[in-house]
């Protein structure tokens, strides 16, 4: 017996004795990213790249550049350094890049983190360096980004990466992940909402971003085990025009630093430019 079967058997039972205690502790681990020390390759993309603060609390970097402007959201535990494969690429077809670093993720601030306040950092980016020409959120940025498009950030072009349909798919999938009983599953997910200030069910990332349609790709791999690439899916039955990119093994978060994959993002963004919006 390995493990994580001992900690979901001491989930299922404590859950039942003292369910609201445990709700309580799975949703601080829930919403309390972990900070993992920064790699040489991140160092150096630092240097590459222009860091800017904005917003009192929050950092982004960017990538200067005279073509029009494209915002990058990482995702649950990134930061905007791992954005660089992307970045990089679309760089190099004269985009002018902003990598955000999410409130308590990479150099931002901020004592909470969850997708309200990522799209928070979306919507604070595009007061300070928009608007944008397009977008794209890898995760829990994706949902931050179709959040944000519903509380009025207006871009013309987006893609989405191995994002979550719905939140509450989500936190459905942690909590049987974590082998929490069902009544301790209603409590987890209810502390969750208090502290986002929505109802999960709402936070569906493709019905809203149908409220102002656009061009979207969509780009989850098939092995990815962290969103099912079922999401991509349900996320598509409300954006039913969205290009689909289902690259074979690159799992949850290698899926960023593939350059086919930021090949194709530089395609798909370099096919709206127009003399208008060239920059």
């Amino acid at each position: 017996m390995n493990a994580m079967t001992i900690l979901r058997l001491k989930n299922s039972l404590m859950g039942r004795l003292w369910p609201a205690r445990v709700a309580e502790q799975h949703s601080r681990l829930f919403l309390t990213p972990r900070h993992f020390p920064q790699k040489d390759w991140e160092i150096q993309t630092e240097k590459q790249a222009q860091r800017l603060n904005f917003a009192d609390d929050l950092s982004a970097l960017r990538w200067a550049n005279s073509g029009p402007r494209i915002l990058l959201m990482h995702g649950w535990e990134s930061r905007a350094t791992h954005m660089a494969v992307i970045a990089n690429a679309l760089v190099a077809q004269g985009f002018d890049v902003f990598a955000l670093d999410a409130p308590r993720h990479g150099q931002s601030g901020g004592n909470k983190s969850n997708p309200m306040e990522f799209a928070r950092a979306i919507v604070e980016a595009d007061i300070a360096f928009g608007p944008f020409y397009g977008a794209l959120g890898h995760s829990m940025g994706g949902a931050a980004l179709a959040i944000a498009c519903e509380q009025g950030v207006q871009i013309k072009r987006c893609v989405l990466i191995s994002a979550p349909a719905c939140l509450h798919d989500v936190l459905q999938g942690f909590a049987r992940f974590m082998g929490l009983p069902a009544n301790c599953t209603r409590q987890f997910i209810a502390r969750i909402e208090t502290e986002v200030g929505r109802p999960a069910k709402e936070l569906n990332s493709g019905q809203l971003l149908s409220l102002t349609p656009k061009p979207a790709l969509l780009i989850h791999a098939p092995d990815d085990r962290e969103i099912p690439d079922s999401a991509v899916h349900n996320i598509r039955r409300y954006l039913t025009d969205a290009d689909i990119l289902q690259p074979p093994a690159l799992g949850h978060r290698k899926i960023i630093r593939d350059i086919v994959v930021a090949e194709r993002i530089q395609t798909f963004f370099s096919e709206g430019v127009t003399p208008d919006n060239a920059g």
